[in-house]
């Protein structure tokens, strides 16, 4: 009796055997250990999660993308400019510009190429490229409509006193003019042998309602933080730049470091405890002391390297208004004239205040203890897909667009900056970064502003 028992152990030990399934050369069948069965359904269930939230957004996209292809296939005359998208991209804090780029790459791009709308992207990889870059555009829109409506042409001319005649002085680089109204059509391509279109026509100049003309895409929070306070910038501040922040406050501060003797990393520190932002201060090496005339020398040379150094990068411009000025500041003839919609005088479409705006947050957590969420989101990027696929849908069929709600639409993505590293927050609050100051507005802009409804408002109705 103890014998088959022990007969019996050995042959379940090495697995299930069948004369017919010996007749068939069929080995005998065993099922792995238990170790290896925990290692294996972990390594299916951990991979099959993957692919089914791959494929999963994948037919999201593919969707919405055959949901705007019909948009693609209207015909359109040879002198007309399609709809056009602008796209603004920021980098998450503390994180690289290609993490925002995946983002524009995998779920709105597709959408708007099967749309057939043309678009513009704005890349930034500094604070406030994309301020600067909005209210340069507003800028010029002043300065072109003064120069239509008040300013005249003028020629420049050399009095002889004794003669008292005057002589004109002409350009002395006519080649520039040339080069500017030069035309490569008149000599290449079709229009050599054919007439060449004389008018082009932009779409986005046709609607009545300016809300139905082009659209805006800011991808991070930071972006569009940027926009809206570039906006404010180009319709309330100055047309030309203020006086530099350092003149006014910096040389003050720096002088009376001085005359207390005090080392480069003091002056530093003395300044970031200021509400004075740091990337705008120019001090000497660590070892170096500032006392005598080789360390003023030393602070001359440094903020001259700055100067230059900005002067050279001409995409970013300090501010030319601060957001506790805007209530003060009266909104100039320029601006009133051209109420209640502005238009590029060259192309006839309105500006991008008038414009749609569609703000997708970028979500993106750094650190160790940030892991397990992290592989949370992961395995659910398909909700995080069908969210923005949906936006950018909502803004090409532009349905769903209501007014700016100031000031609870200045909250818009604020869930980002909850993924935003608190050393990076605490460090930008020193530096005055503009990401991190109160984030203010003014009606007197905001009533031109148009944004996508979010999901609260339907939560709200």
């Amino acid at each position: 009796m103890t014998e088959s028992k022990t007969a019996t152990k050995a042959a379940a030990s090495k697995g299930f055997s069948n004369p017919a399934l010996k007749a068939m050369g069929i080995p005998t069948i065993k099922l792995p250990s238990r170790n290896w069965m925990i290692f294996w359904s972990v390594l299916t269930v951990t991979l099959s999660g993957i692919a089914y939230d791959k494929y999963e957004q994948k037919q999201i996209v593919k969707r919405y993308c055959n949901s705007v292809e019909s948009k693609s296939k209207l015909t359109l005359d040879t002198n007309r400019v399609p709809r056009k998208i602008t796209v603004f991209i920021a980098p998450p804090p503390n994180d690289y510009l290609e993490t925002s780029l995946k983002v524009w790459r995998r779920y709105i791009k597709p959408i708007l190429y099967y749309a057939g709308l043309d678009y513009e992207i704005i890349e930034e990889d500094k604070q406030g490229l994309i301020r600067t870059h909005v209210a340069n555009q507003i800028r010029q829109i002043r300065k072109n409509y003064l120069a239509q409506h008040d300013g005249v042409p003028k020629i420049e001319v050399v009095k002889d006193e004794e003669t008292e005649q005057t002589t004109p002085i002409y350009d002395p680089h006519p080649g520039k003019e040339f080069k500017r109204s030069f035309d490569y059509r008149d000599i290449i391509g079709i229009f050599y042998h054919r007439p060449k279109i004389e008018k082009i026509i932009n779409t986005d100049s046709e609607p009545n309602d300016p809300k139905l003309a082009g659209g805006v895409i800011c991808l991070g929070r930071g972006a569009y933080k940027e926009y809206i306070n570039g906006l404010h910038e180009g319709l309330l501040g100055p047309l030309e730049q203020p006086e530099a922040v350092e003149d006014k406050y910096l040389e003050p501060a720096i002088e009376e470091l001085k005359e207390k003797d005090t080392t480069a990393s003091e002056i530093r520190e003395a300044l970031e405890e200021s509400s004075i932002p740091v990337e705008e201060v120019s001090v000497p090496n660590e070892d170096a002391t500032v006392q005598g005339e080789v360390k003023e020398g030393d602070i001359k040379k440094d903020d001259d390297e700055k100067k230059e150094e900005e002067k050279n990068d001409s995409r970013y411009l300090p501010r030319f208004i601060s957001p506790e000025e805007y209530s003060d500041t009266p909104i100039l003839d320029e601006i009133l004239k051209q109420l209640p919609v502005i238009k590029n005088s060259a192309t006839g479409v309105p500006i991008l205040l008038h414009q749609p705006l569609l703000m997708i947050p970028v979500p993106s957590l750094s650190g160790f203890t940030t892991i397990p969420q992290r592989i949370v989101r992961f395995y659910q990027r398909r909700f995080y897909t069908e969210q923005v696929c949906s936006q950018v849908t909502h803004l090409i069929n532009q349905d769903n667009i209501r007014p700016f709600k100031d000031p609870s639409d200045l909250l818009i993505g604020v869930e980002e900056e909850e993924d935003w590293p608190k050393h990076w927050v605490k460090q930008g609050l020193k530096k005055n970064s503009e990401w991190v100051q109160p984030f203010k507005s003014d009606k007197r802009v905001t009533e031109f502003i148009s944004v996508l409804g979010q999901d609260y408002d339907r939560s709200d109705d």
